[in-house]
């Protein structure tokens, strides 16, 4: 449950950070401490993104496993008249 929740606040964090980029502007660029905060909020999206990249994966891989393992029984046991159904 630990995992879905990360998920989700990796998710929120990539939301908010994407939205701080649009409403910057290159002018804003010329203000003190405005590039230090480009970079930062850069980073974290970045930082964000890469974790929700990870986990996303890692369920791919999961996926892929039980899928498989579940194939193996389909073909040992084969089919029923209800799955055919």
């Amino acid at each position: 449950m630990d995992d879905i929740e990360t998920l989700l606040d990796d998710l929120r964090t990539v939301y908010a950070q994407l939205e701080v980029l649009r409403q910057m502007s290159e002018p804003e660029m010329l203000l003190p401490d405005r590039v230090a905060r480009y970079r930062e909020v850069l980073e974290d999206i970045y930082a964000a993104y890469s974790r929700v990249e990870t986990q996303v994966d890692e369920l791919g891989q999961q996926l892929e496993y039980e899928h498989s393992r579940l194939d193996k029984g389909v073909k040992q046991y084969g089919s029923t008249d209800e799955d055919l159904a």
